[in-house]
């Protein structure tokens, strides 16, 4: 790592006596009510308030509902000229692939609070660092879990076409590698796909790989057809999006959670319901390390791009309110994830 000589911290020194703000790009929705962003906006923005040691933190938010078109040319402007020093985003791995690019070419440090897709990192861009488990990890969870519950000879599979749900797919076939039979594997459309895929089918398990919305929608459905079936599903049965839609249809289902509980973790949820009204899930979880990480880098490196990278290599292994953040040597987090289960409608350790 690329020690801070006389002349850095001097300037650091300087530039925190002046007030200077501290300006992160932040690539996402800054709403809390966004069904897929929300979540990561409320942990980023509870990290910059309490984070307030130091010169003060303004985080610059940019979005579009279309990423690719929209998004990139407004992400690309704002680092160019907001003098951003580093970058949190996107919301999950198609937003995320997108914002590599662009750092990739800025040479900015990037924090990826909510992408579970290793590809993100596979492309040995020295720059990103991934909080959360990939789903390389999280399918091994899943399928261990499969194959300890009733269901292990007889199971479906429904899974969503977008991109984070066929990496995810990928992968769980990866890790089943001939441990799991399958009865069927289905693209998920609507809940007519559904029907048609469990009608007539002896199936005693579903397994459900999507984004939160079309997870919510294939559980409801799943209950209402067969209210006895056990039902997996990927780790976005843990948002908050996806406890919403399902409701009670939720109560059961089975997933690769990728917290960890700690005594920091309950305090966290604590301080978050104060701030939101409401508790946090795992997305505004691994959002707050993000934003929090990176503030500390960014406060023991000054603003300067190339030591920001090297500082958020060093902090490894932190400590963080999702668990313990410990870097491989591409940038992404080695936690495992864990099997959990909904329960009196919020996620609880499963045994």
């Amino acid at each position: 790592m690329r020690a801070a000589g006389g002349w850095l911290l001097a300037a650091l020194a300087a530039w925190a006596s002046t007030g200077a703000e501290i300006r992160i790009a932040y690539f996402g929705p800054a709403e809390p009510e966004h069904p897929l962003g929300g979540s990561v906006w409320q942990g980023v923005a509870l990290a910059a308030e309490e984070n307030v040691a130091g010169p003060p933190v303004r985080l610059i938010a940019i979005w579009d509902e279309n990423p690719w078109t929209g998004g990139a040319g407004k992400l690309a402007k704002l680092i160019y000229q907001e003098r951003t020093v580093a970058l949190i985003g996107g919301i999950d791995g198609t937003s995320t692939h997108l914002a590599e690019q662009i750092v990739a070419k800025a040479l900015l440090p990037q924090v990826d609070p909510a992408s579970t897709d290793r590809t993100v990192n596979a492309a040995f861009v020295p720059w990103i660092f991934s909080v959360m488990p990939d789903d390389r990890n999280l399918m091994r969870v899943l399928v261990d879990g499969v194959l300890a519950g009733p269901g292990r000879q007889s199971a479906l599979l429904i899974s969503s076409t977008d991109h984070d749900s066929r990496i995810m797919r990928r992968e769980f076939f990866l890790a089943a590698d001939r441990r799991l039979r399958l009865r069927r594997a289905v693209e998920f459309s609507s809940a007519a796909t559904v029907a048609a895929a469990i009608r007539d089918l002896e199936a005693e398990a579903v397994i459900v790989l999507a984004g939160p919305v079309d997870s919510a929608a294939a559980v409801r459905e799943l209950r209402r057809l067969r209210g006895g079936l056990t039902i997996y599903c990927g780790p976005a049965a843990g948002s908050r999006t996806f406890l919403e839609l399902a409701g009670e249809a939720a109560e059961g289902v089975l997933f690769p959670d990728p917290l960890e509980p700690s005594e920091r973790a309950q305090d966290f949820a604590r301080r978050f319901a104060a701030r939101w009204g409401e508790p946090p899930d795992y997305l505004a979880s691994h959002a707050y390390d993000a934003a929090a990480l990176l503030i500390e880098a960014v406060r023991r490196a000054g603003p300067d791009r190339e030591a920001i990278r090297d500082a958020l290599r060093a902090l490894s292994p932190w400590s963080g309110v999702s668990g313990r953040i410990e870097w491989d040597k591409l940038g992404r987090n080695t936690r495992k994830g864990r099997l959990s289960m909904i329960q009196n409608g919020r996620p609880q350790p499963y045994n």
